[in-house]
């Protein structure tokens, strides 16, 4: 799974790829990484070269994504899970970090 951050026009776009795809969780950042967290909103913050995504936000686009599979929600369910057997869940279970990468653009 991917979020997708494209800051190469005026008008940022955030977009969720790979909704099918629950054995990674990353954030590319297409152009200026400095707008990137003004960009985000309620999805996250920056933190270095990882973004905390919301754990809510983030189900809540999985749930309402047209091309998300049957089945999704243990998938999802397990995702997290892993995350925060790694140390890659905050202590409220309402985040989860994702790698940040930016791509010149």
């Amino acid at each position: 799974m991917q979020l997708e951050v494209d800051l190469r026009e005026a008008a940022a776009t955030v977009e969720l790829t790979g909704v099918d795809e629950f054995t990674s969780l990353a954030v590319t950042v297409l152009g200026d990484r400095e707008r990137a967290a003004a960009a985000l909103g309620a999805w996250g913050t920056v933190d270095g070269d990882h973004v905390w995504l919301d754990i809510g936000v983030l189900e809540g686009a999985v749930r309402s994504h047209p091309l998300r599979g049957d089945g999704w929600l243990p998938q999802f369910v397990a995702m997290i899970d892993y995350a925060e057997s790694k140390g890659w869940v905050d202590p409220d279970h309402r985040t989860v970090r994702a790698h940040c990468e930016q791509v010149a653009g």
